[in-house]
């Protein structure tokens, strides 16, 4: 798809010309032939030049291939196939300038960022064939970014005329959260969650709760064959054990800033969002718990999320993608919508799941459980507040359990 066609006069060009006007003037003048004669020897390569580069770029059709997904600070490396559809005649020298702008709106107090500008150089595409490039780089900040239309551009032979044309269609890409490291301490703590669920992890024997049996395969334990089953069956056959099931873990983010947020109240969102997108990948990757993700979307991009909404469900990486998406496009606010979230959380989680509260201010507990007077949902809200682990980021909390990278 072709949107714009522009040929320009190079610097070189510029002098280029400059000294033919001033050959043609001084033979007019003079009238020396021999200079005429040099006017129109310089002549010839200024037109050829002008009809090489729109020659050059006639016909030629770009694709580009994003890579399925992308964290914050990961190497971004995107394709570029750039196909000569003429029959004849390829093209050289075509440079390729990409256009890369993060499309996260503004209102979170982060100003708008220069677009990037990658170049690829196609040296040579041979007519009816295709050429492939491909350019490298980092995204440090998280959000949905535009890439396109790109910008096609060739100054061959002479470099004397430059002829651009903008071509392919935009596509966007879901940058991740940055991704840091767990500490020990809170290790420590989801160990100590954990112990009260997973006491027979720790007995002596083979892990888990029997629910079938199997033939056995060279490489099982003589303490996993079912002695009686083998007897009744006539061959060795042994049980099948269920993976223990760990605590089921809901997280809530309370995004908060003010409306002219300083740079430390920024970087607090980024770290609460990093610390959320790294505990809920530690958790989809041990699996055998559901996750749950609560946070105010009404500033998140998200068109079909309602403005307090819940995401969870059984630990696994399909899950896992959907609420990275979702924590990519989220954006901190100065509203007050904590109580509202923690009860569309309530609705959708148990009673014995593990509640974590992550906020960027600080947050009083009893005045939150205050706000329920609902006479079926109040209590247990309250309940489960009481048994919350409240982590304040803005405090410097979070460094006792999270670590960037």
């Amino acid at each position: 798809m072709h949107f714009r066609r522009q040929t320009t006069i190079c610097r070189e060009g510029w002098y280029y010309l400059a000294i033919l006007g001033l050959v043609f003037g001084g033979a007019m003048s003079k009238e020396v032939n021999l200079l005429l004669i040099l006017a129109g020897m310089l002549l010839g390569p200024a037109l050829l030049n002008w009809q090489a580069v729109w020659a050059t770029l006639r016909g030629l059709r770009l694709d580009r291939k994003l890579p399925t997904w992308v964290g914050a600070g990961d190497v971004l490396s995107v394709g570029l196939s750039l196909t000569n559809g003429r029959r004849r005649l390829g093209s050289w020298a075509v440079v390729a300038e990409e256009r890369i702008e993060r499309e996260t709106a503004s209102r979170s107090g982060q100003q708008r960022a220069t677009p990037l500008q990658p170049t690829v150089l196609f040296p040579y595409v041979r007519a009816g064939q295709s050429s492939t490039g491909n350019y490298r780089g980092r995204l440090a900040q998280r959000g949905r970014y535009r890439f396109g239309p790109v910008r096609l551009s060739t100054r061959f032979p002479f470099g004397l005329f430059s002829r651009s044309i903008t071509v392919g269609e935009t596509e966007t890409l879901i940058v991740l959260p940055r991704l840091g490291r767990l500490t020990q301490n809170w290790n420590a703590r989801r160990l100590e969650a954990f112990s009260g669920t997973d006491r027979r992890r720790r007995q002596p024997g083979p892990e888990g709760d029997f629910f079938g049996v199997r033939e056995w395969r060279p490489g099982d334990g003589r303490r996993l064959i079912h002695w009686r089953s083998s007897a009744r069956l006539g061959k060795l056959v042994v049980r099948q054990l269920e993976r223990p099931r760990s605590r089921d873990v809901a997280i809530v983010l309370d995004l908060w800033q003010p409306e002219s947020p300083t740079a430390k109240q920024l970087d607090t969102v980024e770290r609460t969002v990093s610390f959320a997108a790294t505990v809920l990948t530690d958790l989809c990757r041990k699996g055998g718990s559901n996750v749950y993700l609560g946070f105010d979307q009404s500033a998140a991009g998200a068109a079909d999320a309602a403005p307090a909404d819940c995401l969870g469900g059984s630990a696994s990486p399909a899950i896992l993608q959907g609420m990275m998406e979702r924590l990519a496009l989220a954006e901190a606010h100065n509203g007050d919508g904590l109580a509202v979230v923690l009860a569309a959380v309530l609705r959708r989680i148990a009673p014995e799941t593990e509640l974590v509260l992550v906020s960027t201010r600080p947050v009083d507990v009893s005045d939150l459980s205050s706000r329920f007077a609902d006479a079926r949902s109040g209590p247990m809200l309250r309940e489960l507040l009481r048994r919350a682990r409240v982590i304040d980021a803005s405090s410097g909390q979070l460094d006792e359990y999270f670590e960037t990278q």
